[in-house]
C-alpha cells in the first residue's frame, strides 16, 4: 500500500502557508507539550519511511488521509494527513 497523497506535496503546501490544522491535531499536541510549530516541524521531518497507512475520512468517505508514524520530542506520533485544496493535518497524537 502506498500514500495517497505525494508527501513532497504536503511540504511545498506547508512552504507556502497552504494548510490548516485542525482543533483535534492541535489539542493532540498540547496533550504532548507541543503546539502547532511542532507540528510543522514533525510534518516536514516525515518520509516515505514512516508511512504506516492510508484509510477513507471518517467524514466524507470519498477522501482519503495518510496517517505516518514518526518519534518526535520523545513522543511516538500518529499523525493523519489529507489534501483537498490545502494541506489539512488532521491529527497529531501519541501512538
Amino acid at each position: 500500500m502506498s500514500a495517497t497523497y505525494n508527501l513532497e506535496t504536503v511540504k511545498e503546501l506547508i512552504r507556502k502557508e497552504r494548510y490548516r490544522i485542525t482543533m483535534v491535531a492541535s489539542n493532540g499536541a498540547i496533550e504532548m507539550g507541543m503546539n502547532d510549530a511542532d507540528i510543522l516541524k514533525a510534518v516536514m521531518l516525515l518520509s516515505s519511511s514512516h508511512f504506516y497507512k492510508t484509510m477513507p475520512s471518517e467524514k466524507i468517505a470519498s477522501l482519503w488521509q495518510d496517517v505516518y508514524h514518526i518519534t518526535y520530542n520523545g513522543y511516538t506520533v500518529y499523525l493523519k494527513l489529507q489534501i483537498t485544496d490545502n494541506a489539512i493535518i488532521i491529527s497529531f497524537k501519541e501512538k
